[in-house]
């Protein structure tokens, strides 16, 4: 069943669906629902500034800054500039599989996850990225091409190891990072992996080997809001991605493990302050 896709470009060139192209956001872009990710996407910010979130972590997008975006990973737009500029693409799983079968010498794979340092180039290393990203659009919409995977793909393959090179300067000299952060990033972590099943702080301070207690107040500090109300945001949100979809309600509440409808739309309604039949009728006016 189809869900609210991460598509938003004005033109876009692809090679089945293992590889598209897009060449810039819509002029009326809004992300006002979350969305779902369902490839690894990577972006570059050639002008303007933006602001997003990705998996609850808001980043400011600026000038010449690569943008990582993992597989399911949740996104919302929250805003951007006028003169915003953005190219990106999108690589399946399957592709992104042989691509990391070809660069084994080295660590692309950290651009499609969301740990991944924030990489901003200067103009001429921005322009020389944007010349292999030129021609593998060239290269795409010639459908004529019986070879235009391959070549893409080692085009690809070439671009990736250029950002690496550039990536260094991040990877080889990285900020120290405290055991509390390292303890909220391993909880966040938890979250997006055992969210539909398991909704209570006490299964996270487990699986942490700290208390319940000494968790929700060391998130509470380092994020700005409780344990529960992290938990509970990661539910809604996906909860509004699976209600924005062609799912019954039933089927929602069944995807993230409520003991029943009733019990979702209770828990749905407290959180959002509609029953989730009034969220979609909402949502379709």
């Amino acid at each position: 069943m189809n869900e609210n896709k991460f598509v938003f470009a004005n033109d876009s060139v692809s090679i089945d669906d293992d590889f598209v192209m897009y060449s810039g956001l819509v002029n009326s872009f809004a992300l006002e629902n979350p969305a779902h990710t369902d490839k690894g996407y990577l972006g570059f910010c050639l002008d303007g500034f933006g602001e997003i979130e990705i998996n609850l972590e808001r980043r400011t997008i600026i000038k010449n800054q690569i943008i990582p975006i993992s597989r399911n990973s949740i996104v919302f737009h929250k805003k951007i500039s006028d003169d915003f500029r953005v190219v990106f693409f999108s690589v399946s799983i399957c592709m992104l599989e042989d691509l990391l079968n070809d660069l084994r010498k080295y660590p692309p794979v950290f651009l499609f996850k969301s740990s991944f340092p924030s990489i901003i180039l200067n103009d001429m290393e921005m322009k020389q990225i944007m010349e292999y990203y030129n021609l593998m659009w060239k290269v795409t919409e010639d459908v004529q091409n019986d070879h235009r995977k391959e070549i893409v793909k080692h085009l690809l393959c070439s671009m990736l190891i250029n950002i690496h090179w550039h990536a260094n300067r991040y990877l080889e000299n990285p900020a120290p990072v405290s055991r509390k952060e390292e303890m909220i990033r391993m909880f966040f972590t938890l979250i997006f992996e055992h969210f539909r099943n398991a909704k209570d702080v006490s299964f996270y301070a487990e699986k942490l080997c700290v208390s319940p207690k000494y968790l929700s107040s060391l998130v509470k500090q380092i994020a700005g809001k409780p344990a529960k109300e992290c938990i509970d945001y990661c539910v809604i949100l996906e909860s509004k991605v699976l209600l924005n979809s062609s799912y019954t309600i039933q089927e929602v509440s069944q995807q993230l493990n409520f003991p029943n409808q009733s019990f979702f739309g209770k828990y749905f309604k407290k959180h959002t302050g509609m029953s989730p039949l009034n969220y979609r009728r909402f949502k379709l006016k």
